[in-house]
């Protein structure tokens, strides 16, 4: 794959990154209704333009190296940290299985992020990590693509981000 197809995929990823920001299964506490489950859902994807601007930071012209590798840091624990505020949430049982999947997308994502960002060289532009990591880049789209298909599967539209 040829380092534009790679930025083209990553760019993707980023995109739908912002669709996976919603999942998990909590023990404690009533179920929620599908609406409220899909409102506080809805809600709490408003974190999601954190990491989205990490990574857009990341991508950034001039930055490299430790810049590019903090911004990717950043974002991936923005979603690790997102995926586990969520898992408080208790989704209906009819959903609870896609929920939690969705929840385990959203660490895993973030999980890849931070491993991407410990593979950044010292010269290194995004592009270039890209280029360097392409096993990785289409495990990160493997795993937005799972997240995307949920998203609408669960229809909780507030975790779509504008494209």
């Amino acid at each position: 794959m040829t380092g534009a197809r790679l930025a083209l995929a990553l760019a993707a990823v980023v995109f739908v990154a912002g669709l996976a920001g919603c999942g998990g299964g909590g023990d404690d506490g009533p179920r929620l209704s599908q609406a409220e489950y899909t409102k506080r859902a809805s809600t709490e994807c408003s974190k999601l333009e954190r990491a989205s601007n990490d990574l857009l930071r990341a991508q950034a012209p001039g930055a490299t190296g430790s810049k590019v590798s903090d911004y990717l840091t950043k974002a991936g624990a923005v979603l690790s940290g997102l995926a586990d505020g969520l898992d408080g949430l208790r989704p209906p049982a009819g959903i609870e299985a896609d929920a939690d999947s969705l929840g385990t997308a959203l660490a895993d994502y973030g999980e890849g992020l931070r491993s991407l960002a410990d593979n950044v060289g010292s010269d290194d532009t995004f592009p270039a990590a890209l280029n360097a990591n392409p096993r990785l880049v289409r495990r990160l789209n493997n795993i937005a693509a799972r997240a995307a298909a949920l998203v609408a599967k669960l229809e909780i539209d507030g975790c779509q981000l504008a494209g």
